[in-house]
């Protein structure tokens, strides 16, 4: 018996640093291209352990929404009951909800989402997320977003058959260096 109660303090402690490691991840919104101006972003998590329910927003700097492009297959949250997809200022807002014991073990994602860049070309633009909340008891830390460039001048072999008709115009609007340089860029894409 005593050494069972020598044991007591080694054993809680166990119990609670393995708890306190399943009731924490990371949220990374992770970019992959969709076009030369379209962006998907998964809600990737490090640990989905315990999350049964959470509310996301996810808004872009330099990048449009609707609520028509957010997918929840291959989440999570593919069979919650509760998927709920509102707009708000410069991006979108998720309430999702499966119920006790429905989060998975391990990582995942909370959904994808397809942003559009104003400008044109996805190259610079930003990524924020906010958790409004999360299943009690689980921390859900936001992680910083990677910029990605998607396509961009002289990807595609179209791009450099329009610098060279630039070149031989009319109107003249290229150099013959501005169509090598397209050409170089497409190459190096391959």
């Amino acid at each position: 018996m005593r050494k069972i109660k020598s044991l007591m303090p080694i054993i809680l402690l166990s119990i609670l640093l393995i708890a306190g490691t399943a009731s924490a991840a990371t949220l990374t919104p992770v970019g992959t291209c969709e076009e030369q101006n379209e962006v998907k972003i998964a809600l990737d998590v490090s640990d989905v352990t315990g999350i049964d329910a959470y509310d996301v927003t996810v808004t872009g700097t330099g990048l449009t929404t609707t609520t028509s492009v957010v997918s929840k297959t291959g989440s999570i949250a593919e069979n919650w009951f509760l998927y709920n997809v509102s707009a708000v200022t410069g991006g979108i807002r998720i309430l999702a909800a499966g119920g006790t014991g429905s989060g998975s073990t391990g990582a995942g994602n909370l959904g994808t989402i397809e942003f559009t860049a104003t400008d044109g070309t996805v190259d610079t633009e930003t990524v924020a997320v906010v958790v409004n909340s999360v299943t009690t008891g689980i921390t859900l830390t936001p992680a910083a977003y990677t910029p990605v460039v998607c396509g961009g001048a002289c990807s595609e072999w179209d791009d450099v058959i329009v610098k060279y008709n630039a070149y031989i115009g009319p109107p003249v609007t290229a150099t013959w260096a501005d169509v090598i340089a397209c050409y170089t860029a497409y190459v190096g894409t391959r």
